[in-house]
């Protein structure tokens, strides 16, 4: 199989794994949601974001570094299981003895307990690090798929099942645990690997020397992505949090389901081309096709997001509405940045995968002090103020590192750009007309048929070159399976 076709088949079992993993626990989230105040879920969200940011400092770059390496070499991955599970204990005692207290004292004591608890994760992430290196080195895709559905479904029902029973916010602690329990079991089996009992001081060099730029490019790109939610719960506190959460939950999923396989699938792939050229060729072809696909998903998003909201979650969310508009609004230039930082990671440009991370941080760090204190609505506008910016800043460095002009990354972003900010208007205007008394579900597909339809018009009759070229891409990477559905829309609507 080429790398191309790799490509495309495995960005179809990752999408398939992140569909089906956020779409259960987008169902637990609901349930949950409804049964919890907005205090409760701050709570809980503020640990896991804790969580989330120790597991990159456990994961150390480490994986990734395992995928680069030209041979597998047993000495280099025993070092770095043995390493992986230094950071997993220093992590945890780090989290015990210093974040808990200041969890307990800077924000609430209730959330300093759940943290306690869900501290085990850590040594569960250590232990599975290499492994799971080694599952994407050798592209099984589809192993790491079919792990992260299964732990999916059995955690979510373990949290469905103490919810509904009372157990409150620690039916998302027993899910976070239980989730994080299979899969490190499953990751294990999968890679039919295990270190021997050999720890060299040699690889140890490289390891660190290889993984350190990268862990702190990956614990800084987590604090770009968290930071404007911890900033929320620490200053508004955890009512705030909650109702921010709320809204950002579904284009979360929408995130985790459409750019972040691409992410994990495109580095192992694009390192194994020949050059830079092709790498860079590479990416603009997947930021056609990303742009094409996901800014009418968030645009779209922007337009439905209150009746979504009243509808999904309840009334009582009901102010998460109009954060969410904002969020989805922000969402786009957030899949440049992720996909550049890729790109960067396969060429081997770790330190400018950091500069970049470096440059987010330092704009969210004063973009947030300036506006977050005023409310939620501002800590909205933050985020999407944040991610252009950001994502200019990426476009830059693509450009220096491989010689890329500015027009030719423009002609592949701005048609669908164009494209998605004009069904946004004819939804809006739309919804202006359609009846109050409409239920919101009957709200909602109306606004998604009326987005669907005319982003395809728009599409085929006014972008018809660009339209061509996304789908000659498509064509490129997509397994064959999917070649015939193509070539009959190719076909269908004249873009051969």
């Amino acid at each position: 199989m080429s790398l191309q076709k790799s490509l495309g088949s495995s960005a179809a079992w990752m999408s398939l794994a992140a569909s089906s993993m956020s779409i259960v626990s987008f169902v637990v989230f609901i349930i949950i949601s409804r049964i919890l105040s907005p205090d409760e879920i701050g709570l809980v969200v503020f640990a896991i974001l804790v969580v989330e940011a120790g597991r990159i400092i456990i994961n150390g770059g480490l994986s990734i570094s395992i995928v680069q390496r030209p041979e597998w070499e047993e000495d280099y991955a025993a070092t770095s299981f043995y390493i992986s599970c230094c950071y997993g204990v220093i992590v945890t005692l780090i989290v015990l003895f210093i974040g808990v207290p200041l969890t307990a004292k800077l924000y609430a004591p209730a959330a300093a307990s759940i943290l306690a608890v869900l501290s085990i994760i850590f040594m569960l992430e250590a232990i599975k690090v290499v492994h799971d290196g080694k599952l994407r080195r050798d592209l099984r895709f589809k192993a790491i798929a079919i792990r992260s559905i299964l732990s999916s479904v059995i955690s979510s029902i373990i949290g469905i099942y103490l919810a509904l029973h009372g157990y409150g916010v620690w039916a998302l602690v027993a899910q976070q645990l239980s989730g994080q329990l299979i899969v490190t079991a499953l990751t294990i089996i999968g890679a039919n690997w295990w270190p021997r009992w050999q720890f060299s001081l040699q690889r140890a060099g490289e390891a660190i020397h290889m993984a350190s730029p990268m862990m702190l490019a990956q614990f800084i790109n987590t604090l770009c992505s968290t930071l404007v939610e911890f900033m929320v719960g620490i200053i508004l506190g955890p009512i705030a949090l909650g109702i921010y959460r709320i809204a950002g939950r579904a284009l979360f999923i929408l995130q985790e389901i459409i750019i972040r396989p691409l992410e994990q699938t495109t580095i192992p792939v694009l390192a194994r081309m020949e050059n830079a050229q092709a790498r860079a060729k590479a990416t603009l072809r997947i930021l056609r096709i990303n742009s094409f696909v996901i800014l009418p998903i968030f645009f779209g998003t922007a337009a439905i997001a209150e009746e979504f909201i009243a509808l999904v979650f309840g009334e009582k969310w009901h102010s998460s509405g109009a954060l969410m508009a904002l969020l989805a609004l922000g969402s786009t230039p957030f899949a440049l940045r992720i996909q550049i930082n890729a790109t960067l990671t396969a060429e081997g440009k770790s330190r400018w995968v950091l500069l970049n991370m470096i440059a987010t941080l330092l704009t969210t760090l004063i973009i947030g002090y300036l506006l977050i204190p005023y409310g939620t609505h501002y800590a909205a506008i933050a985020y999407v103020v944040i991610n252009y910016i950001s994502g200019a800043i990426s476009m830059v460095i693509f450009q220096h590192i491989f010689r890329c002009g500015f027009i030719p990354m423009l002609n592949v972003l701005w048609p669908s750009h164009l494209a998605a900010s004009i069904m946004l208007c004819i939804c809006l205007a739309v919804k202006q007309w359609l009846p109050q008394t409409l239920p919101a579900a009957t709200q909602l597909l109306l606004l998604g048929a009326t987005g669907g339809i005319s982003y395809f018009f728009l599409c085929v009759v006014i972008f018809r070159n660009e339209t061509r070229n996304f789908l000659g891409e498509c064509l490129k990477i997509m397994p064959l399976k999917f070649s015939p559905l193509l070539l009959r829309i190719q076909s269908w609507a004249r873009l051969n």
